[in-house]
């Protein structure tokens, strides 16, 4: 695994957003160790209230395909009709061809399947920082 190429990576924010705790701490670990300023969130609502609450908008979102309170579909609809748009990494166990599908046609960054491997997350990251530029 090679450290980013780009000197704005280092200052990107990456928003993290899975129901399950241990994928949160292990992707905000990998952020941390690539240099990259990482929050993550326990569900989508839990992700909404903070940027309602003023919260820095992140320059990429990990998001979780299913989450019991709020899918990851649900939660790039309420982005979308609140006027957000984060370049978006979705990742899931269930690689089913119409979950991919659904999600390209919204026209995420990445769709990764569980478990993610830290090459292709990292690469999945740097394009997303790219389009955001």
């Amino acid at each position: 695994m090679s450290a980013p190429t780009s000197s704005a990576f280092v200052q990107t924010s990456i928003a993290i957003v899975d129901d399950d705790a241990s994928v949160r701490v292990s992707l905000k670990r990998l952020c941390t160790v690539f240099g990259l300023q990482a929050t993550a969130y326990a569900s989508g609502r839990e992700f909404l209230t903070a940027l309602e609450d003023g919260g820095s908008r992140a320059d990429c979102l990990l998001l979780d395909a299913h989450m019991p309170e709020m899918t990851g579909s649900e939660l790039q609809r309420h982005l979308v009709a609140k006027g957000i748009s984060i370049p978006t990494i979705v990742f899931t166990a269930d690689d089913t061809p119409e979950l991919l599908a659904h999600y390209t046609a919204t026209g995420i960054v990445a769709f990764l399947r569980k478990p993610l491997s830290s090459e292709d997350l990292l690469a999945a990251i740097e394009r997303a920082v790219r389009r955001k530029e």
